[in-house]
């Protein structure tokens, strides 16, 4: 019984820990990707007409759209490089990400500055070296013009980008990104009108699945339609895949921890074969014997996987309450994140309950006529 329990409390406990883990990295990366993002499948730029905006702004739960066009540049400051992704959003930006709440330094940029103006990402003012007190220095931005020449110092078109603040959301994201206005980007491609992507808001009460159709109606088969956990889909299958490994790492170290019912139940069936032979004498079938053993499994698997649960589950309160276990200094949390989920709960139950009536069941069906006949 004591096996079941610390089997089934590891379980739930390190199934919780994963979960706490998926919705901190959800968390980082819902401060800067949008509710629903559309892209072209093909291509990276594209001109919307203005039809199509208020036909997406007119679907039933879209709250706000905004435009948004990305290139890859390079940055330099002073002596130092760094290749990264500048992002032009619409003035309407801010509805649609939190960004702005992300600001570690600094400030977001005025829209209506003169200068071309942009928040970098933490990663890209660590990698060139451009701090809080750089902020009246400007950082050059260079891009591939879209006809080159053989002369090398006329085959990219540059801009100087004055930074007003500094963002940290997520390390991948703070040396990737840099924000600034669209038409600033238009003005350092030389492409007027273009878009890259729409980013959309939707509320509270939108129903994701059916606005998902309805843009895909309005813009075709050239872009495609994510979710949040589609524009990140890869870490997330990978985070879901180690997440089902370890469950069967457990689910494995649990089952061998029914082998001892297994042993219980035949040192049980030695030590009272008299009493079998006994009740054999006195008419009781075989089978009748066999489900004695059966149920005896049973109440020994069951009544440990319930003190198990009740185990696992008041660590995990006591973990996200007090947060006994803590993290290096340094992390975005104190304490390891932990999530309990009802549907853990239940598959954990689940696998206890399948695995202790397939031990049970084994075992109960070894009782024979044989052994019990030994007896007299």
């Amino acid at each position: 019984m004591s096996g079941i329990l610390v089997g089934t409390a590891a379980l739930i406990i390190v199934l919780s820990v994963f979960n706490g883990l998926e919705g901190l990295v959800k968390g980082f990366y819902q401060s800067f990707d949008p509710d629903i993002k559309a892209s072209l499948v093909k291509g990276k730029y594209y001109v919307i007409s203005q039809e199509e905006l208020d036909k997406i702004r007119g679907v039933s739960g879209v709250e706000s759209v905004a435009e948004v066009l990305e290139e890859r540049v390079l940055f330099t400051f002073r002596d130092k490089e760094h290749i990264a992704t500048l992002k032009g959003v619409s003035s309407n930006f801010n509805e649609v990400s939190k960004v702005q709440e992300k600001i570690v330094s600094g400030d977001y940029f005025n829209e209506d500055s003169k200068l071309p103006r942009t928040v970098i990402g933490a990663g890209v003012s660590y990698y060139l070296g451009y701090g809080h007190n750089d902020f009246e220095s400007g950082i050059s931005v260079f891009v591939p013009k879209k006809q080159t020449g053989t002369d090398f110092r006329t085959a990219f078109a540059t801009k100087t980008f004055y930074p007003s603040g500094i963002f940290s959301v997520e390390p991948e994201f703070d040396k990737k990104f840099a924000i600034a206005p669209i038409h600033f980007v238009r003005e350092l491609l030389g492409r007027e009108k273009v878009i890259s992507a729409l980013e959309i808001h939707l509320g509270e009460e939108a129903k994701e699945s059916k606005i998902k159709k309805e843009l895909k109606e309005i813009l075709g088969d050239r872009f495609e339609v994510q979710n949040r956990d589609e524009q990140q889909e890869v870490l997330f299958k990978v985070m879901k895949s180690e997440n089902f490994f370890t469950f069967l790492v457990f689910a494995l170290i649990l089952g061998i921890s029914t082998f001892t019912i297994m042993g219980s139940l035949t040192m049980l069936m030695i030590d009272k074969k008299e009493n079998l032979a006994t009740l054999w004498a006195m008419g009781t079938d075989i089978k009748t014997l066999q489900n004695i053993f059966f149920k005896e499994g049973m109440i020994i698997g069951l009544v440990g996987a319930f003190l198990g649960l009740a185990l696992g589950v008041l660590l995990i309160w006591l973990q996200s309450t007090f947060g006994l276990i803590s993290l290096a200094p340094g992390y975005a949390l104190e304490s390891y994140p932990v999530e309990l989920r009802f549907k853990d709960l239940l598959t954990v139950s689940f696998t206890v309950v399948v695995l202790c009536s397939l031990a049970s069941w084994l075992t109960s069906k070894r009782l024979s006529l044989k052994l019990i006949k030994s007896t007299l």
